[in-house]
Order: structure tokens, then C-alpha cells, then sequence
């Protein structure tokens, strides 16, 4: 007679206790990788930032190496950046965030080509041509190896009210003459609120 017949049967299954502990398990990795997934995609969302912001540096330095002339009486003129512009689009008050700038309701600011026909962003060579997160702005001031500019986007990358910002700023470099101008630019972005 063949004793293995006659032992209890083997254990199929889990116990409860087995069970309660892949439960545990999992609510731990859920509550550890949710906040982590969602700092990470607010993060991917500021490379438009940055990305925009380079382009901005490029076309100020050329608009500010590149000699110009007065209108009508062709003097030259001292090299300087291009005149301030304000917040384009103006993403404050959640405008971007299924408001009158997001018709679709997917927290980003609508294409709207107008916004960019402005003599300081034509100069830059600079416009969005897809939905983005991120206002743009430019301040300058001053002229030859006084002139410096300021390149500002903000964002409400979660519709809370609070807006992140990038900055890069640029100078003219001392010693500038309206033969030679060069600038100098900042080696790093500020950010204030990345991910706010």
C-alpha cells in the first residue's frame, strides 16, 4: 500500500494572511509611486520652458549682433534687444486651464497666431505654433555694455492658481561699440516653483 495515498491533501490557494500582506504591499507602492508619476510628468512639462526660452537667448542675440539702421534717415543705430513685450498668451487667472484660452479643456493654451504679430516677437523670430503650457515674455533695456534682457515663461502646470517661472537673462558685453557688440548670457536658468 503506497502511503503517499493516504496524506493530506497538498495546500492549493493563499491564506488570508498571505493576501492581506500583497495588499499592504501594493497600498505602499501606490501611495510612494502615484505623487512620484505625477512630479515627473509636471517636470516633462516644463521642457517646453526651456526649450522656448533657448530659442528666445538665439533670437535676441542675433537681433542684438546684427547692426541696424534709424528709418527713414538710415543712421545706425547702438545695439540693443529688442523692445519689451508683455505675457503672451496671458496664462494668469487659469485662462489655460479650460478657460477662455483653452476652448478644448485640456489645460494647455490654444494656437492663436495673432498674439505673435507684435514688432518684439517678429524680432526675436519667435512664436508658439502648438498648443503649450508656458506664457512668454521679454524685457530689455539699455543699450551697447548697458543693454540686458530678461526671457520669462510662466505656467500654471497644475490649475491651481500658482504659477511656475523660468528666466534666462543676457548683456552686452562691456567694451560694446556699434561695430562690435557681443553679448553675454547667463550659464543657467532661474526657476522659481518648477513643478509648483
Amino acid at each position: 500500500m503506497d502511503p503517499r495515498r493516504y496524506s493530506s491533501p497538498s495546500k492549493l490557494g493563499f491564506t488570508l494572511i498571505e493576501l492581506m500582506i500583497v495588499v499592504a504591499i501594493l497600498a505602499i507602492l501606490a501611495v510612494v509611486a502615484v505623487p512620484a508619476f505625477i512630479k515627473y510628468m509636471r517636470r516633462a512639462k516644463t521642457a517646453e520652458a526651456i526649450d522656448q526660452l533657448d530659442k528666445l537667448n538665439k533670437g535676441a542675440v542675433t537681433y542684438y549682433t546684427r547692426g541696424k539702421i534709424a528709418p527713414a534717415s538710415g543712421a545706425a543705430l547702438k545695439c540693443q534687444f529688442p523692445a519689451t513685450q508683455g505675457l503672451t498668451p496671458d496664462i494668469t487667472a487659469k485662462k489655460c486651464c479650460a478657460g477662455a484660452s483653452d476652448a478644448d479643456g485640456d489645460d494647455r493654451c490654444d494656437i492663436n497666431g495673432t498674439l505673435w504679430n507684435t514688432g518684439t516677437w517678429s524680432a526675436l523670430s519667435f512664436e508658439m505654433r502648438d498648443q503649450h503650457y508656458f506664457g512668454y515674455s521679454f524685457q530689455s533695456s539699455g543699450e551697447l555694455a548697458a543693454a540686458k534682457f530678461t526671457a520669462t515663461a510662466h505656467a500654471d502646470l497644475d490649475c491651481d492658481g500658482i504659477l511656475s517661472t523660468f528666466e534666462r537673462y543676457g548683456y552686452g558685453v562691456a567694451g560694446a561699440t556699434n561695430a562690435e557688440c557681443d553679448v553675454s548670457l547667463s550659464s543657467a536658468y532661474f526657476k522659481e516653483l518648477e513643478t509648483e
